[in-house]
């Protein structure tokens, strides 16, 4: 039977969220965080000395505002009466659809802090495992990276969140002044279970704030048998040594001019270094030559830096060879606070750190299969934020119904098809909960096939970039690959 409460109007409503959206989030936690949020407007209000406004009876209430701005998610193509229409199902017979305007003030009064608060209560793993597709020797691997969406371009979104700005090419040579892009960008930060894809957490912000300031605000969701992943644009060692004290193990990629001597080589082509705080290496050098100006006796400052951190480093050489014959090479650069070399060996991890191509995917999935790789439709700030919540959330829920199909079957998720489950979720609109089942037969019937490694040319083809064009051009074809990882020991290195 589909979820049924009784609204403010006195009207049951039978046909509110059902299908995917009820079953994973069901209408009691849908109208518990939008009082939650409610309440805590209301004591900010009373706080400033403000009066509280009476909650008047609406036609939708708060939380069916908060299905049906899922359903604009999860229908991303549709317009917002159509997508109301398709979130009833049967009961849109005798449904009177709200004009968009009505649609668009009840989103309005609900806000983006019920959505907020409903993604931190459905965010998690989804299907805890501890099989090799979900753990590296035991510890769950897991992965943060940054992205940005764009928003509209209202005086509103561009004051709040900014926008982008680049250089482009003069139509003779070299570069032109930087131009800055039209749609204002908002960021997000988010942590996936690289296993499941599933979202552990997320931070939205201005285009100012850099991913290492959103994922400070993530490290919370961290914890002892997590295995973090991560980019060599998250190197900070600040960062660093909050991820550790949280508990997590950590693997980092890092550049190439970040001076990590080596301390103590090891067996397995690593070696252990000690890298400090930036600011006290900083003061510390100022201090050092103060005294050499000034002729001073006191001696120069040597020795371990407070705070000192020992980590491990893994370098390693990355060989693509395709099936043309032709072959890359690409050093990498990875540190760790795995340093038992006999117990976490530098191959392994090596080999570990591809697994942080899953938030990559899980970032095209969310993008361009469920958003359609548009601009959000918010025009104000707290509708946009609003709306990457429930962008986050609807993920989540399309992931969790491939999590449940897999979990009868012990089949990995990463082998079941997004776009299927996507378009079975939708289908599920408007009927009860008996088609969760039949969406899970789906999403089993057509898995991925296991395909080896392949690789394709970037097509570099932006205009207004000044690139050239590549229409009418052949467009390479996948190659197989095969690839090779090198561990290259201190000796060998060049930048020591």
């Amino acid at each position: 039977m589909p979820a049924v409460l009784p609204s403010t109007r006195g009207k049951a409503q039978p046909w509110a969220g059902a299908g995917l959206l009820s079953w994973f989030v069901p209408p009691v936690l849908a109208a518990e965080v939008a009082r939650e949020a409610a309440a805590e407007r209301d004591a900010v209000l009373a706080a400033a000395g403000g009066k509280v406004p009476r909650r008047r009876a609406r036609l939708l209430p708060p939380w069916l505002a908060v299905y049906f701005t899922l359903a604009l998610c999860l229908l991303a193509c549709l317009p917002y009466q159509d997508a109301l229409r398709s979130l009833a199902g049967d009961g849109a017979a005798g449904l009177a659809v709200p004009a968009s305007t009505a649609l668009t003030a009840a989103r309005r009064r609900l806000g983006d802090r019920p959505l907020e608060l409903l993604f931190w209560r459905v965010a998690g793993v989804l299907l805890p495992s501890r099989d090799p597709w979900a753990t590296v020797r035991g510890l769950l691997v897991v992965a943060w990276d940054g992205t940005t969406l764009k928003a509209p371009a209202s005086p509103e979104n561009i004051a709040a969140f900014g926008r982008p700005r680049g250089g482009g090419r003069k139509p003779g040579g070299g570069k032109a002044p930087p131009v800055e892009g039209h749609y204002p960008h908002v960021r997000v930060v988010a942590l996936i279970a690289c296993g499941t894809r599933a979202l552990l957490g997320a931070a939205i912000g201005p285009l100012a704030d850099g991913e290492q300031k959103l994922a400070a605000a993530l490290t919370g969701c961290l914890g002892p048998g997590m295995l973090l992943l991560a980019d060599r644009g998250f190197w900070s060692h600040t960062l660093w040594r909050a991820c550790s004290a949280a508990g997590a193990d950590l693997l980092w990629r890092v550049k190439s001019d970040i001076r990590l001597p080596v301390r103590q080589p090891l067996p397995d082509g690593s070696w252990l270094s000690v890298v400090n705080g930036t600011r006290e290496a900083h003061l510390r050098a100022m201090r050092n030559a103060n005294r050499s100006s000034r002729g001073s006796r006191l001696p120069q400052e040597e020795g371990p830096l407070p705070g000192d951190t020992t980590l491990r480093v893994i370098e390693f050489l990355i060989t693509v060879a395709s099936e043309d014959g032709t072959a890359r090479t690409e050093r990498y650069r990875a540190v760790t606070t795995l340093l038992d070399w006999r117990r976490y060996p530098a191959a392994d991890l090596a080999a570990a750190y591809a697994r942080r191509w899953g938030i990559e995917t899980a970032y095209r999935e969310a993008k361009s299969y469920l958003a359609g790789s548009r601009v959000l439709r918010s025009r104000t700030p707290g509708l946009a934020r609003q709306e990457i919540w429930a962008l986050l959330i609807t993920y989540q829920a399309i992931r969790a119904l491939i999590c449940h199909a897999a979990a009868g079957t012990g089949t990995d998720p990463g082998r079941l098809s997004f776009t299927t489950a996507l378009h079975a979720a939708r289908r599920t609109l408007g009927h009860g909960i008996t088609a969760i089942q039949a969406a899970g037969d789906e999403i089993l019937a057509s898995p991925l096939p296991g395909r080896p490694p392949r690789t394709c040319a970037r097509a570099l083809a932006d205009p207004a970039r000044g690139y050239p064009s590549r229409k009418g051009k052949p467009q390479p074809l996948p190659q197989r690959i095969h690839c090779t990882v090198t561990i290259t020991t201190p000796g060998t290195t060049t930048r020591q």
